[in-house]
């Protein structure tokens, strides 16, 4: 029973005096961490990169409403930008909102109305290549803008 314990205490002993290979755990500890970081701003950038495509879409629909375009042509032209990522499909909508004296929506067809905006919404999912923890897989990205049509 004597020779076993015996036998961990050198091991023991050795193990604390021997320090080969301590180099090379600690680059494995390290360089996991690393690459967790690097694949976490890689997807980081991905979405942000994806957004700013969302947001140049939604642009080209501001630019159609500002020329008068009806609510489908708006919605075309958003769809149409060459730029939106084709990953899932996206969801648009164009809606005329029409505002009295007193700054409260109104019907549009009344003969209250001081002004017109069109608001834009563009709904699209982004894909995550690893997923945050408390983020949705995929996240759905939602722009919403505004523009004065008259």
């Amino acid at each position: 029973m004597r020779k076993p314990i015996v036998a961990l205490e050198r091991l023991a002993k050795r193990l604390l005096v021997d320090d080969e290979g301590v180099v090379a755990i600690e680059f494995g500890v390290v360089a996991s961490v690393l690459m967790v970081m690097l694949i976490g701003a890689t997807d980081l950038g991905f979405a942000m990169r994806h957004r700013s495509q969302m947001e140049g879409a939604v642009r080209a629909g501001i630019q159609e409403a500002m020329k008068g375009g009806t609510a489908t042509a708006i919605e075309d032209a958003v769809l149409a930008s060459t730029d939106l990522p084709s990953s899932s499909e996206p969801a648009v909508t164009a809606t005329k909102v029409c505002y009295n004296e007193t700054a409260e929506t109104t019907d549009c067809s009344g003969g209250s109305v001081k002004s017109i905006y069109m608001e834009i919404t563009l709904q699209q999912d982004h894909q995550w290549l690893l997923g945050f923890p408390g983020f949705s897989n995929p996240a759905v990205l939602t722009i919403t803008k505004s523009v004065r049509t008259g």
